[in-house]
């Protein structure tokens, strides 16, 4: 008998970390599928400004400073895995109020990237003929794009509703992008490729092969600005695990650091390729024919098995991107309602964290509908709440460096006045000021709050 219950409990047991393994795989997952699409909106950002002779080594800068970062975000995943994410270390660090604009900026960050990766599945879907066909005049492609959005909201609430099994679905729309960009990757560039890629001639990319000097490094580092989109989805890593708190601290950290790792490896692999690409054949991107269409077309024959698997599924990893932000976001927002910052209300403390999810996308999809589901109008504001919680996070990582003698965490100093060049140059724009006195606004709110609930420790030291 004694050894009957031993076999059972050792099959207990290796079934409880094959579970575990399984949700950390489907945690990476969901959280990687913004950060895996951001290689092609990045280069389309930067090639407008630096042209196709710097574009390569512009992303080789932009992957070395995605290095820098991701020290700092390990770091973090490590010590604070609770979800609290940057913010805790800044709590630590600096204080109640730059903890504050930080949880504030980064509930920005996480409701943004809902809207846009709702908004981009709508350009998708329109891109590949997918209209309601209501005839109302001028207004009748607002229309479809309004009613394609709603529908793409419903639909994520819906399958995020199904839990775990929810997840597994986002999760294998990601790693199903990631396996066919990797193996697309792979493939040369077809001999006649430049006969199938169209060529947009309206489309401006300045010549900067003549450039050298001073006069390259001042294009290249505002290019590299521009290319920062590629930095996305460390903050997410670790802000997600308010849901995860029953698992062992193991897993935890498993989940938030492994997330950093599979973002940035696989964002380094395949923008080297994507960049070298785009030189050689000259992509010119436009709103129609975007930069991943293009690359597709380069290295896949239209029509083909793998072309039109690998346009299903990044359909489908903007619809896990979304899921994403909304996770994430739910995330700060729990924290923040443990801590009496924000009211009950908002979050259920026991169990799978539904009602801040739905908080979190409800405001997602209000705002892509207010936004026309315009993709481009609303990445405008998103640069900023990313760059502000870097800024902060980024800040405290290096003090907390030099606190503790954590010597390898000063790499990260690089990262730091990239990032804070970046917010500088993009502050010249009032989506900045907009996205900034915002979150000023919040933070103070937040405080406020926390301060009448009794100044709880918000979670952020345990």
């Amino acid at each position: 008998m004694p050894k009957t219950v031993s076999r059972s409990g050792g099959k207990m047991k290796k079934t409880g970390v094959f579970s575990l393994l399984i949700a950390i795989f489907a945690y990476i997952g969901l959280i990687v599928s913004d950060p895996a699409t951001s290689p092609f909106y990045a280069i389309e950002s930067a090639l407008g400004k630096v042209g196709y002779s710097l574009i390569v080594p512009t992303m080789l800068f932009v992957i070395a400073v995605a290095v820098s970062v991701s020290l700092g975000y390990i770091a973090i995943g490590i010590r604070f895995n609770k979800g609290e994410g940057g913010p805790g270390l800044i709590y630590e660090m600096f204080g109640i109020k730059p903890a504050m604009l930080a949880a504030a900026s980064l509930i920005q960050d996480f409701v943004l990237t809902d809207a846009i990766t709702m908004a981009a599945t709508v350009a998708a879907l329109v891109s590949h003929g997918f209209t309601f066909g209501i005839d109302i005049g001028s207004y009748s492609a607002l229309a479809d794009r309004l009613g394609l959005a709603l529908i793409i909201g419903i639909a994520v609430t819906l399958v995020m509703r199904l839990g775990d099994k929810g997840r597994y679905i986002f999760a294998f729309m990601t790693f199903g992008f990631m396996g066919l960009v990797l193996h697309t990757v792979a493939l040369p560039i077809l001999p006649n490729a430049k006969d199938l890629i169209p060529v947009a001639h309206h489309f401006t990319i300045p010549d900067t092969s003549g450039l050298t000097g001073i006069s390259m490094i001042v294009v290249l580092l505002f290019g590299a600005v521009r290319g920062f989109a590629l930095l996305t989805g460390f903050e997410a890593s670790v802000a997600g695990l308010s849901h995860e708190e029953n698992k062992p601290r193991w897993a935890r950290i498993a989940m938030g650091v492994g997330t950093v790792v599979a973002v940035l490896a696989f964002t380094s692999f395949v923008t080297y390729d994507i960049a070298s690409v785009t030189r050689v054949l000259e992509l010119e991107p436009t709103h129609k024919n975007t930069l991943f269409n293009l690359w597709t077309r380069s290295k896949l024959l239209p029509g083909s098995l793998g072309e039109q698997a690998l346009t299903l599924f990044s359909i489908g990893i903007l619809l896990s991107g979304a899921a994403s932000g909304a996770v994430a976001g739910s995330g700060m927002l729990r924290t923040l309602v443990r801590s009496k910052a924000l009211p009950g209300y908002l979050s259920n403390p026991t169990g799978t964290d539904y009602r801040s999810i739905f908080v979190v996308h409800g405001m997602a999809v209000l705002l892509t509908l207010a936004f026309g589901a315009n993709e481009l109008k609303i990445v405008a504001f998103y640069a900023i709440s990313v760059l502000v919680g870097f800024l902060l996070s980024l800040s405290a990582a290096v003090k907390f460096a030099f606190y503790t003698r954590t010597y390898y965490l000063m790499l990260a100093i690089p990262g730091l006045l990239m990032v804070a060049f970046a917010l500088i140059v993009n502050m010249g724009r009032y989506e900045g000021w907009v996205i900034v006195i915002l979150g000023f606004i919040m933070a103070r709110y937040l405080r406020k709050n926390w301060i009448a609930g009794g100044q709880l420790p918000i979670n952020f030291s345990h």
